[in-house]
Formats: structure tokens, sequence, C-alpha cells
């Protein structure tokens, strides 16, 4: 029972050193939390093209154009006052839902939001996006293997993206 005990007491030991000193770490800016907590699609949100950032972050799937995923923008929802915080809102009756994306055609890098929905996650997601000027928003959920693609055309009257 005692070495038992001392096992546990070292591996409580060893885990409370490395939690402090990965805390330490992370507080003098060696290591930020998106680099330590998150995985990131770098090739996906610095792609140029509409194409290459979906291609990168949903793969190659059916592309199925349909009512499963609604979409809404704003309020009135084709236009937004300021391009540095549309309001964006995404639902959908899918089922399986493994990534949803989306993207600005007309921003620098198109890609503006990329989501990998846990089981816990509910739909509506509302989130706010930078639109550089007139575009086309496009919604792209991947669920089952197939790509669902939605899109809505806002007119911006003060650019968010430079």
């Amino acid at each position: 029972m005692s070495d038992s005990f001392d096992e546990y007491r070292r591996k409580i030991i060893k885990q409370s050193i490395s939690a402090s000193t990965l805390a330490l770490v992370a507080a003098s800016g060696l290591i930020t939390p998106r680099v330590l907590l998150a995985h990131w699609p770098q090739d996906a949100f610095n792609a140029e093209t509409l194409e290459d950032a979906i291609l990168t972050f949903l793969g190659e799937a059916e592309e199925v154009d349909e009512e499963a995923i609604q979409f809404t923008i704003g309020s009135p929802p084709t236009y937004a006052v300021n391009g540095a915080s549309v309001p964006v809102e995404i639902s959908s009756s899918l089922q399986n839902i493994q990534r949803v994306a989306l993207l600005v055609e007309k921003n620098p890098f198109p890609l503006a939001m990329a989501l990998e929905p846990t089981p816990a996650m509910r739909f509506p997601f509302k989130t706010m996006l930078k639109v550089a000027e007139d575009s086309e928003i496009i919604a792209m959920v991947r669920a089952d293997d197939k790509l669902y693609r939605t899109s809505r055309y806002v007119e911006i009257d003060i650019g968010g993206c430079a």
C-alpha cells in the first residue's frame, strides 16, 4: 500500500510542476495560448483564394446546395454600417456536422472563421466578422462528407479590413 501511495504522490508532484512550468512560460509570452491550446489551420487562413481556403480547411467533398442550412447577417440582412463588426448567425438542421467555415469573397484572406463543433455545441451559432467591402459572404458546412453551401451579398458602408 505504501508503494502505490508513493507512486501516486510522485505523479501528483510531477503534474503540479509541469502545470506550473507551463503556466509560467505562457505568462512570460514565450508561448501564446493559440499555439499552446488550439489547432490552428494556418494554411487555410493564409489562402488567398476562396477555392484554396475551402479545399485546405474543408477538403474535397460533394457540394450540395440545400435548404438544410440557414444563414442570416446583421439587421437588415443585406446591409452593415461598419465592416469591422458584421453580425452573422448560422443555424442548421444537419446532423453530424464536422466543420463550419465562413468566407468573405473580397477580403484579402477569404477564410474569416473556421469551426470544428463539438457534440455539446448547439446551433444557432452567432459571431462577428470583418468585411473589407461590399462582398458575398459564404457559409459552408461539412456534414456526413458532403459540403453544404449558402451565401448572402452584404453591402458595407465603412470597410473593416485593410
